[in-house]
This record gives structure tokens, sequence and C-alpha cells, in this order.
């Protein structure tokens, strides 16, 4: 990955008409619509400091029978702000290397996304569950995340790149204990409600 990549990116003025701050579940697909009509790749080192622009990222919640995956950034990891940070969802960029050719942009993203950050040895469903956004520093206004429940129907999950990411299923308490070292997009979600009745 690197600043010469192409990235998928829809303009703030046509993806969000109004102020829209944290996690909700109101309008979601009326979201992905827009993301849809207006979605464009643009060079990410372009997209970085660029507000106008709101680079989409899928953000998956991993779930087993009452269980989240939970996350833990290491100090391996690149983005020094997240290092040791919790985190109950994973994301990225939709990058063009990545989709092109695919039918829906969007599916073909979460799906790289997911076999990117995890081995996921049985059956999963993926679901749209709300958006995330957050324009209250330089990094949150740039993008904006699609956020969905991933059920997989057995425990048999792994990180792929262990050595600069770690996770397990947790009991949702002990996730809640966490919250003040979370990353910001998870607190957000925690903020919004329980995400095991999403």
């Amino acid at each position: 990955m690197g600043h010469d990549e192409d990235i998928l990116v829809v303009p703030r003025a046509a993806l969000l008409s109004g102020a829209v701050h944290g996690f909700t579940t109101q309008g979601a697909a009326d979201y992905v619509v827009r993301v849809r009509d207006h979605a464009t790749f643009r060079r990410r080192g372009d997209m970085e400091h660029d507000p106008s622009m709101k680079q989409i990222i899928p953000y998956l919640i991993i779930r087993h029978r009452g269980r989240l995956f939970l996350f833990q950034r290491s100090a391996a990891g690149g983005e020094a702000r997240l290092h040791g940070k919790f985190s109950i969802g994973v994301g990225g960029h939709i990058n063009r290397s990545d989709v092109e050719g695919a039918a829906d942009v969007l599916d073909a993203g979460l799906r790289r996304e997911l076999d990117e950050e995890l081995v996921i040895d049985a059956p999963w469903r993926a679901r749209l569950v709300g958006v995330l956004n957050d324009d209250t520093n330089p990094v949150g206004q740039v993008h904006f995340g699609l956020v969905h429940v991933v059920d997989v129907e057995s425990p048999a999950i792994t990180v792929r790149e262990s050595d600069t990411l770690s996770g397990r299923l947790t009991d949702p308490r002990e996730v809640r204990a966490l919250y003040e070292r979370m990353e910001t997009w998870s607190q957000l979600i925690l903020d919004a409600g329980d995400p095991m009745r999403l």
C-alpha cells in the first residue's frame, strides 16, 4: 500500500446531505446508493488531506454466537497512533487493483478486506448495519465507514498478519471494560448501543 494506489472515494457533498456524526443505522442503504452513484477512484496521496472527498472504508464487526472478535494493534503496525489500541472491527480502503472487473466493487472490497485480515474456516454472512462518520479530527474528516456485521458459523477465526494484529472471540462485557483503550470508530459504535443487537 502507498500514496500512489487508487482508492474508492465519494465527494462529501454527494454523500452527506447534512451533519452526520458517529455511528448510525438510519438510512444506511441510502448511503450505499450514493456511494454507488458517485464513487470514483483517486490517488490516495491526493485524498489524505482533502476533506471535500470521503474515502470509503468497509468496517467489519465479526461475531460468533454471542461473542465479538476483539482486535488489538501491535507496535509493529504502520500507524503509530493505533499501537496497542483495541477494536471491535477491522476496515480498509477499497483499492482499484483489488476490485477491478468486479460486478460489485463494495462487495468485492468487503471480501478482500476480510480475506486480507482473517482466516475464517467456516461459512460466514455479512450484512450492512450502519455507517460511521467522524469529522472531529483530520483523519476522520477524510474517511467514511460502511459498517457490516459478519456472522461466522464457527469459532475457527484467526488473524492472518499476526505480527501487526492480534485477535480473539470475547465476551461483550470484556469489550465494554476496554472502552477507554479502543480506537475511535469502535468507541462510536459502542456509544450508539449494543453491537450484539445489530
